[in-house]
């Protein structure tokens, strides 16, 4: 499955890509999805290159026939993201905490200038998904409970993905305050 958001955010490329890059959990209170954004590496590369891995915690509720099974960690993920400085995008790579075999996702983020203080914010994530790999269900119940564990990955990760963009909006909004 591919996602794609586009989303036209009223500030300069620099800051909208100051903040993905530097201060992405201030975006936690506009993104109804999330619970919490940690930062938990940064390497800086050189060349204007950064690699930056965060911990994203979601909200989400679990499916009944799928909650013997679910553990927390499936609503959490690692985002391994190198940045870009110099073009103004990331590249990532989303990784579950349970492994990274339970699907693959990744994607380029890129931050267009349309103007002095209009951006265009496009996202694209390139999601497999491997149901059949999570841990703890019986193999008997596989077939049944796929649907919902599928379903499950599917609604935690696109939202969060997509509303990336509208939470900066408001969060900009919110400053201007």
């Amino acid at each position: 499955m591919k996602l794609v958001s586009k989303d036209i955010i009223p500030r300069s490329r620099e800051e909208v890509y100051n903040v993905l890059k530097n201060d992405l959990e201030k975006l936690v209170p506009y993104m109804p999805n999330v619970s919490k954004i940690e930062m938990v590496d940064r390497k800086e590369k050189g060349g204007g290159l950064t690699a930056i891995t965060n911990h994203w915690y979601a909200n989400a509720e679990i499916p009944t026939i799928a909650k013997k099974f679910i553990k927390e960690e499936l609503m959490s993920w690692k985002d391994k993201a190198l940045w870009h400085d110099s073009e103004f995008y990331v590249e990532y790579e989303l990784e579950s905490f349970w492994g990274n075999d339970i699907y693959d996702a990744t994607g380029k983020n890129v931050m267009k200038e349309l103007g002095p203080d209009k951006t265009e914010l496009t996202l694209t994530c390139d999601l497999v998904i491997h149901p059949s790999k999570v841990p703890g269900i019986p193999k008997f119940l596989v077939k049944k409970v796929l649907p919902a564990i599928e379903g499950l990955i599917e609604k935690i990760l696109q939202p969060n993905l997509t509303s990336l963009g509208k939470g900066l909006i408001s969060y900009f909004n919110a400053q201007k305050k």
